[in-house]
C-alpha cells in the first residue's frame, strides 16, 4: 500500500495483495522506520458499519476506515477508486481517495506484477 499526502488530502493506493489482505484480515497496514524507537504506521480498516470518523491518527498510526459494504462491492468491480470527504471543523474537511494501484510510468525497473494492469486501459500513470 501506497501513501501520498498533501494539505487536507489523503491517498491510498492498495496492490492485489493488499486488497487480498484486507479482505481476509479486515485492515492493510504498513510502517516507516523513522529512527530507531520511532515508527509511523498507516493502515485501512474495515468496519461493520460507517464510523462517525473516516481517519483518525492515533500512537503514531494514521487509520482510514472504510465500511465492509462499501469495500465489498469495490473490491469486486472494476471501479478503480473511492472517494469521499471527511468533515474536520466547520470549514475544513479531509479529502480521502482510496485507489485501485496501476503500473508507474516513471519507474520501469520497479516490479509492477502486483498491481491492476487490467484496469489501466493499457496505459500506465505516472507516479
Amino acid at each position: 500500500m501506497k501513501l501520498r499526502c498533501t494539505h487536507n488530502s489523503i491517498r491510498l493506493r492498495l496492490r492485489k495483495s493488499d486488497i487480498e489482505a484486507l479482505q481476509t484480515t479486515g485492515f492493510v497496514q504498513e510502517g516507516i522506520q523513522l529512527a530507531p524507537a520511532t515508527q509511523f504506521c498507516f493502515e485501512l480498516r474495515l468496519v461493520e458499519n460507517s464510523p462517525e470518523q473516516a481517519a483518525s491518527f492515533q500512537d503514531q498510526c494514521l487509520t482510514v476506515y472504510l465500511s465492509e459494504v462499501q469495500a465489498s462491492r469495490w473490491i469486486n468491480s472494476q471501479e478503480v477508486s473511492l472517494e469521499y470527504m471527511h468533515p474536520i471543523t466547520g470549514s475544513e474537511t479531509l479529502h480521502i481517495l482510496i485507489e485501485k494501484d496501476f503500473p508507474c510510468l516513471d519507474r520501469p525497473n520497479e516490479d509492477q506484477s502486483d498491481t491492476f494492469w487490467e484496469l489501466a486501459s493499457g496505459e500506465a500513470e505516472a507516479c
